[in-house]
């Protein structure tokens, strides 16, 4: 089995000294392979495009060289972390240097804590100019319960139509 997977080998990768595909005359590979002739392994420079690449540059007012205090941060990246702000003395560098074991001993919820660490980060490395992330809102009460929210609400509005059918019928009937 392993000669036979050699010799299969050797005849696929029939590679001459100057790296051009020869065939090999075999029954099983003469039909599915053609020789090249030919072959010029050279790739000329005029095939490449040399124009420059344009880079974008950050011209948002919003980068690290124009936040020089902690209300401005926190205003910027918004969600009401500038309720915050009375934490850190308002000290921009007093923030940066606050872990999150700090910060939750300060009695800064999860959510929050979580989303100023993150735009710390951010801001530390200058990765992206700063806004407010929006909070994602659930439809239909998430992916899991969507199915019987659905159901529930289908199910009150088939019951509120119900109510009010019977409350027009019995309406009618004391009319006549």
């Amino acid at each position: 089995m392993n000669g036979l997977r050699s010799s299969f080998l050797r005849a696929v990768s029939g590679i001459s000294h100057n790296n051009v595909f020869i065939q090999r005359q075999s029954p099983i590979l003469s039909s599915s392979f053609k020789s090249i002739t030919n072959f010029n392994p050279i790739i000329s420079k005029s095939s490449f495009s040399t124009s420059s690449i344009a880079f974008k540059t950050n011209t948002s007012t919003r980068t690290k060289e124009n936040v020089h205090d902690l209300e401005t941060f926190f205003n910027l990246i918004g969600r009401n972390t500038i309720e915050h702000v009375g934490l850190f003395e308002s000290d921009l560098a007093k923030f940066l240097n606050t872990t999150s074991s700090q910060m939750k001993n300060m009695g800064i919820d999860v959510s929050t804590r979580r989303y100023m660490l993150r735009w710390k980060h951010k801001f530390v490395n200058d990765l992206e100019p700063l806004r407010e992330h929006k909070r994602g809102k659930k439809k239909n009460g998430g992916e899991r319960n969507a199915k019987t929210v659905i159901a529930k609400r289908n199910a009150l509005k088939r019951l509120e139509e119900r109510e009010k059918n019977a409350a027009n019928e019995a309406d009618e009937e004391r009319i006549f």
